[in-house]
């Protein structure tokens, strides 16, 4: 296996200078944890309730210590990647970038909004460009909801509004397009103090998608095989159901989308 897929999987390299030294300054540390990952037992409800059945079953989870992004990948940094020899091929027209003729920039009053239109492997190859890689869907949905309770929102189960979380709320869009990384902190963080784990943009997690095995699991990463890949937390366009935190989806890792973009862990 290659060096830099060892990385993306998790391995740390075995030579200091193999890797870029991680930017941490606005990472969240959280130590080893045993949780209750998935959505609490239940049985099918009528039409229309929230929860969905790849939710289940609950299973208790150990995941090893790391550290996450606090905040979604936002268009400026993702600039600096694209602008590389090596993240240029990750470029794509719908992102919200301009070209001078020599380098990317931002496009106005966007530097600071969550990068999307980018896809699983545009953001696993950021990640591993940062000396990070994306998070496994045990390690998002530990940072998002806590390992106390089983919270159905970052916040609580309190329900969800515009002030919390950037999302659709069956009567109107909070924003027409993603907001600024934190801006519905604090009211929307999460126990770890991650924002925007609910709504904005869905997230890339680098699990394959498929059902959840039944036991206790030490660091999952999903299924060995299967086509698709994991998304989490919801987006813009996206309604409270859908921004849960044990809420998953299925997406092909080539697509991509105005509401999906991506935050990056190190593990410890």
């Amino acid at each position: 296996m290659i060096p830099a897929l060892l990385w993306l999987l998790g391995c740390q390299p075995e030579c200091e200078d193999c890797f870029p030294v991680p930017d941490e300054s606005s990472m969240v540390d959280i130590a080893t944890t045993l949780f209750a990952m998935g959505h609490p037992e239940a049985t099918p409800g009528p039409y229309g309730a929230e929860w969905r059945e790849n939710e289940l079953p609950p299973h208790e989870v150990t995941v090893s210590a790391y550290a996450i992004d606090a905040d979604e990948v936002t268009v400026a940094q993702w600039v600096r990647f694209v602008d590389t020899e090596a993240g240029t091929v990750h470029f794509h027209p719908l992102q919200p970038l301009e070209w001078d003729g020599e380098h990317f920039h931002p496009r106005s009053g966007e530097a600071d909004r969550p990068i999307r239109y980018v896809s699983w492997y545009d953001a696993a190859s950021y990640c591993g460009w940062a000396g990070k890689r994306l998070p496994t869907e045990a390690e998002w949905e530990l940072a998002a909801k806590g390992a106390e309770d089983d919270r159905r929102y970052p916040w609580g189960e309190e329900s969800a509004g515009c002030d919390r979380a950037v999302y659709y709320t069956n009567a109107a869009y909070c924003e027409d397009i993603p907001a600024p990384v934190g801006s519905r902190s604090p009211a929307g963080d999460s126990p770890f103090g991650l924002r925007d784990t609910a709504g904005n943009v869905a997230e890339w997690v680098f699990d394959a998608y498929g059902r959840y095995s039944l036991g206790a699991q030490i660091d999952p990463t999903g299924p060995a095989g299967g086509t698709l890949r994991v998304l989490r937390g919801g987006g813009l366009r996206d309604t409270a159901e859908s921004i849960r935190t044990t809420l998953r989806f299925g997406a092909d890792p080539a697509d991509r989308s105005e509401g999906v973009g991506f935050r990056c862990v190190v593990p410890r």
